[in-house]
């Protein structure tokens, strides 16, 4: 079996990308496959779990939603068969962003750096959802207060996150200082699987804006 052709080594290259040159190779060598070897290959469930997280809890279909590090869309794709038609998405790879505007599911779709601030203005979006981008370790927990920022009040937050990363990058302090500042309550926050014959891997989280 070829690299190309074996999923454990596609995610064993995604988990170790030392610097943004790297990152930007891998997801452009990897965008035309990336759905074939993330569903076929290792079975990826965690855009699915965090689709369903949404849709139960906003009801509406026509509310405004930002895919955080949406690669080629899988998560919106499933949002887009439920129904909702306000999608909006931003990566850091132009390669993954082609691929998910051809799903033509996209309101809009921004090329943004998470490590920079976000091109939005307060209030922005009534959700925010991330199935993947807090998982490889290339985004630490820095970007929440930009997202809090463009949420509306009321807004949520349905993110995974790994879990060598919830202490080790300040995910778990972050939340905490949202929650403190009154700024974020927590709704939900679970251990889970990010694929479906792997071991439990991370976080599901579930906040709300204040």
């Amino acid at each position: 079996m070829t690299k190309a052709q074996d999923p454990e080594a596609f995610l064993s290259e995604a988990y170790h990308l030392p610097d943004d040159a790297a990152k930007l190779a891998f997801y452009q060598k990897w965008a035309v496959d990336y759905d074939r070897q993330m569903l076929e290959g290792l079975g990826y469930i965690s855009a699915t779990m965090i689709a369903q997280m949404l849709s139960e809890q906003v009801a509406d279909r026509a509310a405004g939603i930002l895919d955080i590090g949406c690669g080629t869309g899988l998560t919106c794709s499933l949002l887009g068969e439920m129904g909702y038609r306000n999608l909006n998405g931003i990566d850091y790879s132009p390669d993954m962003l082609s691929v998910a505007a051809s799903r033509e599911i996209y309101k809009n779709l921004t090329l943004a750096d998470l490590n920079q601030p976000l091109e939005f203005a307060d209030h922005s979006f009534d959700a925010a959802i991330s199935s993947g981008t807090f998982t490889h370790g290339h985004v630490g927990a820095e970007p929440m207060d930009e997202i809090f920022r463009i949420l509306r009040p009321g807004g949520l937050l349905a993110c995974t996150v790994h879990q060598e990363l919830w202490q080790s990058k300040g995910f778990e302090d972050k939340f905490a200082s949202l929650q403190q500042a009154g700024i974020a309550r927590q709704l939900s926050l679970h251990e889970g699987k990010f694929f479906r014959d792997g071991p439990v891997e991370g976080w599901v989280c579930l906040f709300q804006k204040i």
